[in-house]
């Protein structure tokens, strides 16, 4: 048989090549043999059980797998349409189903984890108790403020914990376009932002007590992991993005609005019944001044009292 290869050229984000590893053992398991996977970070599928070889996308000859080996490929609608004008609604889906339906099947209950195992021993070290967040800047009604997170690293510092943060300036480009950068931080965290490769944010995640991240590429990452996380509430429906585990608890934290405007099929329409429409994801569909999806520094530490 040819080989089996799962193209991912077409996929940008951190957290959306981690959820397509259920796929990856979908595959396998079905072709009963390992997959070659594409992408542009092959590091996260080198030690992938289910996974033959990982290549950098840009650096194979498509023309070569396309002849020689059976090609399944991702995440080539997101903001575009089929042939028959139906696109499919990054927002309004699951993660992992998401790849999977690209390849024409839907993935079961007990087929929803993801998988990652660094590639790099931890040479970060943070001892005692300490509590991982990702202070970054993502679209509008995905960023929490910069004066949200130096509020909660000082209640996290009256209640004990070191505070470590991660993340890395980058971009999103695609249908949309915007800059992620992240936010300026003060002296009471060990400030490792654009400091760590993803296998050492893994380690450092790993050994927390807990993460605490709006949705983002850290929450998936966390979501191989056994440690705590607190997801900060957003317009997206937390049904879609939240990891399954059998390990490890997560606590999604709200604030005032629970509509989960960007998940919701009655603001994709832009008359009725089309559904082809993307709506804007830079402001609040409700037309409301703030995003009062988003909690306070003091729901998220009741949260963190109750729960961790």
């Amino acid at each position: 048989m040819k080989p089996v290869c799962l193209n991912l050229e077409e996929c940008n984000g951190l957290g959306d090549l981690i959820c397509a590893t259920p796929t990856i053992k979908k595959l396998h398991d079905s072709y009963q043999r390992k997959i070659i996977v594409l992408s542009k970070m092959p590091e996260l599928f080198k030690m992938n059980p289910y996974v033959e070889a990982s290549y950098k996308a840009a650096s194979v000859d498509m023309d070569w797998f396309n002849k020689n080996a059976i090609v399944h490929n991702s995440f080539y609608l997101v903001g575009k349409k089929d042939e028959r004008g139906i696109e499919m609604k990054h927002n309004m889906m699951d993660i992992r189903q998401f790849h999977a339906i690209h390849l024409g099947f839907m993935l079961k209950e007990d087929e929803m984890e993801c998988f990652y195992q660094p590639t790099e021993e931890p040479n970060v070290l943070v001892e005692g108790k300490y509590a991982v967040i990702h202070p970054v800047n993502s679209w509008p009604n995905r960023t929490w403020s910069q004066d949200n997170w130096l509020k909660l690293v000082d209640e996290l510092n009256k209640w004990g914990y070191k505070v470590v943060a991660v993340g890395k300036d980058s971009s999103e480009t695609g249908f949309f376009n915007v800059d992620k950068p992240v936010h300026e931080m003060d002296d009471n965290i060990i400030n490792l932002m654009n400091k760590t490769s993803i296998s050492q944010t893994w380690h450092l995640i790993n050994n927390a007590k807990v993460v605490i991240t709006m949705d983002s590429g850290i929450l998936h990452l966390a979501g191989t992991t056994k440690t705590d996380i607190v997801e900060l509430g957003s317009p997206i429906n937390p049904e879609f993005r939240t990891p399954h585990r059998n390990e490890g608890k997560h606590i999604y934290v709200r604030g005032g609005c629970g509509l989960h405007c960007s998940s919701n099929m009655k603001y994709a329409l832009e008359y009725w019944p089309t559904i082809d429409y993307v709506q804007p994801l830079i402001g609040c569909l409700e037309k409301k001044e703030t995003f009062e999806c988003h909690p306070s520094v003091e729901q998220v530490m009741h949260a963190i009292n109750n729960n961790i």
